[in-house]
């Protein structure tokens, strides 16, 4: 999976610097060995890309289509509590540290996931879930709210989704396809 964020992050980083990840459909079939990037749409608001793994035959195997959105405005929006669906699974922080890591290593560097407070990268959580569902072949994400370092994330597990929640606010939502 990080062949696909790494491919993803070698964009036009000046024009989508500031931009939030709204949503994220994932393909993890089989082994690829060529990757490679599209913009498949892009307004002054939106754009989505397709990132694409295909193996010797030319086949896709892996591939990441994200939406990714320019907010309207840089205040805090308020979000509502909402009751917690499934069962609890665990619970994780993301540090600083760990987020500037995760920039070294897969070539994310919006100034969104910089400076002090900053925004974990939705697809390193994912990164993250990924260790502990590798059996799961199709994701489909929907990030609702920013998550910021060292915010306690927990989730929770109902059939196919996962659900993630901070401050009891659910933040985003995976399903298993």
């Amino acid at each position: 999976m990080i062949q696909l964020i790494q491919t993803l992050a070698n964009c036009d980083k000046s024009f989508f610097s500031g931009w939030i990840l709204a949503h994220a459909k994932i393909l993890l079939q089989d082994k690829a060995i060529h990757y490679n990037n599209n913009l498949v749409n892009a307004t002054k608001q939106r754009a989505s890309f397709l990132v694409t793994g295909t193996d010797e035959n030319n086949a896709v195997q892996q591939s990441l289509k994200v939406l990714l959105l320019l907010p309207k405005t840089k205040a805090n929006t308020i979000s509502q509590k909402t009751e917690k669906i499934g069962s609890y699974l665990f619970k994780q922080k993301f540090s600083t540290a760990q987020i500037n890591d995760y920039i070294n290593l897969s070539g994310d560097k919006n100034i969104i996931h910089q400076g002090e407070n900053p925004i974990v990268p939705g697809l390193m959580m994912v990164l993250y879930l990924y260790e502990k569902f590798k059996d799961q072949t199709k994701w489909d994400i929907r990030f609702l709210y920013p998550v910021h370092a060292d915010e306690e994330v927990f989730f929770y597990q109902q059939n196919t989704t996962i659900n993630a929640y901070v401050n009891d606010i659910l933040v985003f939502t995976i399903k298993f396809k």
